[in-house]
């Protein structure tokens, strides 16, 4: 099995208590569910659709803002940005945009297109658990940012394999990539960032100046 980020040849998959065939890369530390158990297209829209996820769900707004609060302390005036993976009622862009930045939507399956410019921020908040492919999906983020801009990420992230069987987060059926500090030690050295914030469930990193590699 290759690793979809990394991507190294997995001998061996996670077995035991855990109810879902799960794979552990040991070069980047991704965990994944095996491709199998990846939802249909018609599955995964009606998850997105069931989430309650909009402008009247004030929990859903207050955790949104433990990414936005931080992000914009960072940003400068005339920045625009891309919530990245917003799901089919957009709530992210208008918080940021509230604090006077101007925020894009896109999101592969409810709002498709990209805007034609490059970006100074990206947000992706509860979207990379998501990605079949983290590889391609990082690199198509790296190269909608400009060098300098910033990302804003939020996902749970495992820390002990031993507590996986456990975990509440695999049981989404939309929940298919896993990610552990180290997972994203090595997407900053491989994609060209620098760690500017980590608060173990938001992490807001700055692409690399010098070296644009997407």
């Amino acid at each position: 099995m290759n690793c979809p980020l990394c991507p190294n040849i997995i001998d061996s998959s996670i077995e035991g208590r855990i109810n879902y065939k799960l794979w552990h890369c040991p070069n980047c530390d991704l965990v994944f569910k095996d491709p199998e158990l990846r939802p249909a297209p018609a599955d995964e829209k009606s998850r997105y659709k069931y989430h309650n996820n909009n402008s009247d769900n004030k929990g859903y707004i207050d955790n949104l803002n433990l990414a936005v609060k931080p992000a914009i302390k960072l940003f400068e005036p005339g920045m625009g940005g891309l919530d990245y993976g917003c799901g089919p009622e957009p709530v992210l862009s208008g918080l940021v945009e509230k604090e006077g930045f101007e925020c894009f939507n896109y999101d592969p399956i409810f709002f498709p297109e990209f805007p034609d410019e490059r970006m100074d921020f990206i947000f992706a908040t509860e979207t990379f658990e998501h990605f079949f492919e983290p590889q391609r999906d990082i690199k198509l983020i790296t190269a909608l940012l400009r060098p300098g801009g910033i990302l804003t990420v939020m996902t749970e992230r495992w820390n002990n394999l031993d507590q996986l069987a456990d975990w509440w987060y695999l049981r989404d059926i939309t929940h298919v990539s896993f990610f552990h500090k180290k997972t994203f030690d090595y997407i900053c050295s491989k994609f060209g960032y620098s760690v500017l914030y980590d608060d173990s469930k938001v992490i807001i990193l700055e692409k690399d100046v010098v070296t644009d590699r997407c």
